[in-house]
């Protein structure tokens, strides 16, 4: 059985990461953002660009910075002929979490028979403390904002710990819709 987790240390440069940080936070108060509702006891300390439908939402002009990191992780990992979840634009979404938020223990939809939903994590900007990622019970804390963190999230609950501090968490998440083929593939 494969690995349902798996961290790609430094996958990504500082000065893609300045340039994803500084569009989310100039940007977050366009209508392209949404209060996420994944916290119900702290509403409005996360905000995202997910989508109910990417055929009936606007296309949002993330910075070439965003696609250059997408094409990225197709080269690396051959995606090329892989969907990403409807709720997608592009096939990414950014979010972001001020203090006192975090996301309930959940797993993602499958969207496609045959499938399973993954994601390739990059978190930008870390909180100054909390905004912990814990996948299956598992706490990564020790993911860096140059890493990929990479998990089926259609087949492991997970969540994040409550932000603490002045500095938002900033999430950026490549989706795709994965074959047990390429599962096995990449988390060998």
């Amino acid at each position: 059985m494969a690995k349902k987790v798996l961290v790609v240390k430094n996958f990504v440069s500082n000065d893609i990461l300045n340039d994803l940080n500084q569009w989310t936070l100039s940007n977050r108060h366009q209508e392209i953002f949404n209060d996420a509702g994944m916290d119900k006891y702290a509403p409005e300390t996360r905000f995202t660009t997910r989508c109910g439908n990417e055929s009936n939402a606007p296309l949002i002009e993330y910075p070439k910075s965003a696609l250059l990191l997408k094409k990225s992780i197709i080269d690396y990992f051959h995606l090329e002929n892989y969907k990403s979840p409807p709720s997608y634009s592009q096939g990414i979404v950014t979010g972001i979490g001020y203090e006192g938020g975090g996301i309930h223990n959940h797993i993602d939809p499958v969207y496609y028979p045959g499938t399973k939903t993954v994601h390739f994590n990059v978190i930008t900007q870390k909180a100054e403390s909390g905004g912990h990622t814990i996948i299956d019970r598992v706490k990564y804390d020790y993911v860096q904002s140059t890493d990929l963190l990479i998990y089926q999230v259609s087949e492991v609950y997970h969540k994040v710990t409550r932000t603490k501090g002045k500095t938002p968490r900033i999430l950026w998440v490549f989706g795709f819709c994965l074959d047990d083929k390429k599962i096995r593939e990449i988390f060998v």
